[in-house]
């Protein structure tokens, strides 16, 4: 690849990065807007890096944790490292798609430069990418990991170097550590390398040893402190993988209906206006070359083994559409590789006006509540089906209205304990300042499995000592009262402190602080 064309990537990388930024700058302006549950998580979990953590390996914690060492602790610091790792998987992916074109095509430099920067482009107007990329998820350093991890390979079998087995057992080390997805992109790679294998070229096999053991090696650490910690990572993984509805609600219909919706969510993954553009241009363009049976046989594998897991996710139970984001990359790859013949260009202008349609998308869902403040006032809230960002309102204001009634009780010492994972989440984040502010999860009973990560690391009083148990309690709850099997192991009575509300756009939050101790047994009539 040129160092014009390559720099010509990055500007795309640079320019899609300033407008996700301005977007985010344009939503916070919204001060009922913070975190949403799963990043104020992470953002815990980067304030006290380990190995690994009850639902999610430890890179998005690293991530966040050189994030905010920058950007600060603010939304924006925790998630721009985040959103610029996203975009660097979509410049990957042009130079994935550069390395696939210029194999099929050696005597035709423009074709590879036109995948290359088709590549890019579609990958940074994915509308359902673009308004992820908005926040820190494991899915940014998930995508990079993936695409990087193709084009090592690729590079790999072509070249047989030890450098491009590095660059493997580096980016599948890395990827995995990011999010276990990972392991599904193994599969495809090593049935792709089974049906390579009469190539020719240099032998491979020293390389994929070396990326193997490198690999391992990135893996250990984490696989050493599941094993210390009873194995919650990989136990939480296989639950909301193989899970199941309720018995009896697993009619055919209603499979049908769920794998129907999940299909339909990855229209929107790989841009709804795609698909609608394919099928008005197919037959009326001049025959091309065909891919090569590498080229055509590594998309597929890029692709189908993880959309089979997600199809059957969803014929089980319910399936998240992001679970399945990195099979988005293989048909990215394929519609650049469609766009890059020299004869195409009507079709290209075609896609031009599709990008511009999706960034258009991208760049307006996002501002929808601010355009709603602006128009009925301060404190309008959009309608739940057109609002980004309801699941993130309220939380920071509530919390910080409350947090003066708890500053002088936590001085004094007393033991902070969250009703929940979002309530703790959100409240180590919003609370992150206040002195003592050291939140516990409500787990009495260390007989029963922890049930979130709070539970494993915090819970209260369970792992108490002795000492511990007699200190007050400060109790930051949901709701007017607190669940009657909490009030056997407290002493009465329970007073409240302080309560709060802040209006979102699913419901009022009303958080309420409560001040009370430990009884010394829990009360004979109450389940233990």
């Amino acid at each position: 690849m040129s160092t014009r064309l390559l720099l010509r990537l990055l500007g795309f990388g640079a320019l899609a990065l300033l407008l996700r930024l301005a977007l985010l700058a344009g939503v916070l302006d919204d001060p009922t807007i913070g975190l949403q549950v799963d990043e104020a998580q992470y953002w815990g979990w980067s304030r006290e890096l380990a190995w690994g953590y009850y639902s999610k390996p430890p890179g998005i914690a690293a991530l966040i944790a050189a994030s905010t060492a920058i950007g600060g602790d603010g939304v924006i610091g925790v998630r721009w490292l985040a959103m610029a790792v996203q975009v660097a998987a979509g410049v990957a992916l042009g130079l994935l798609a550069h390395d696939l074109a210029q194999a099929a095509w050696p005597e035709q430099a423009d074709r590879a430069r036109r995948a290359a920067v088709w590549a890019t482009l579609i990958a940074l107007s994915n509308p359902v990418a673009g308004l992820l990329g908005l926040a820190a998820t494991t899915d940014a350093p998930l995508l990079l990991c993936w695409t990087l991890a193709a084009r090592a390979l690729w590079r790999l079998r072509r070249s047989g170097r030890l450098a491009d087995g590095r660059g493997l057992g580096l980016w599948l080390g890395l990827g995995l550590l990011s999010k276990y997805t990972m392991a599904a992109l193994l599969p495809g790679l090593l049935g792709w390398l089974w049906r390579r294998r009469h190539d020719g070229g240099p032998d491979p096999r020293p390389a994929l040893a070396l990326a193997c053991a490198l690999a391992a090696l990135l893996l250990l650490p984490h696989l050493l402190w599941n094993a210390q910690a009873g194995w919650p990572t990989l136990h939480h993984t296989a639950e909301i993988t193989v899970q199941a509805g309720p018995p009896g609600a697993r009619t055919a219909l209603a499979m049908l209906g769920s794998l129907a919706g999940w299909l339909g969510g990855q229209w929107l993954m790989s841009g709804p206006l795609w698909l609608p553009l394919w099928l008005r241009w197919r037959r009326r363009l001049p025959a091309g070359a065909a891919l090569p049976p590498a080229v055509r046989e590594l998309l597929l594998a890029l692709t189908v083994p993880l959309l089979l897991i997600g199809a059957a996710q969803a014929l089980n139970a319910k399936a998240q559409i992001n679970w399945t984001a990195p099979a988005m990359q293989g048909l990215v790859l394929a519609l650049a590789l469609w766009l890059a013949p020299a004869g195409r260009r009507p079709l290209r202008r075609a896609a031009g006006v599709v990008v511009a349609l999706h960034l258009l998308l991208v760049s307006t869902l996002p501002l929808i509540g601010g355009a709603t403040r602006w128009i009925h006032g301060e404190g309008a809230v959009p309608p739940r089906s057109l609002d980004l960002w309801a699941r993130m309102r309220g939380w920071e204001p509530a919390l910080q209205a409350l947090a003066p009634a708890a500053r002088d009780p936590l001085a004094a010492g007393a033991v902070l304990i969250g009703a929940d994972r979002t309530l703790i989440s959100h409240g180590r984040h919003a609370w992150r300042d206040l002195p003592g502010a050291d939140w516990h999860a409500w787990r009495p009973d260390r007989r029963r499995p922890p049930a979130d990560h709070y539970q494993l690391v915090a819970g209260w009083p369970g792992t108490a000592s002795a000492a511990d148990r007699q200190r007050p309690l400060l109790i930051v709850s949901h709701g007017e009262t607190l669940p009657p099997d909490w009030l056997a192991w407290l002493e009465p009575p329970v007073r409240l402190a302080g309560s709060r509300t802040a209006q979102g756009a699913e419901r009022t939050l009303v958080l309420t602080l409560w001040r009370t101790r430990l009884r010394d047994t829990p009360a004979p009539t109450e389940p233990r």
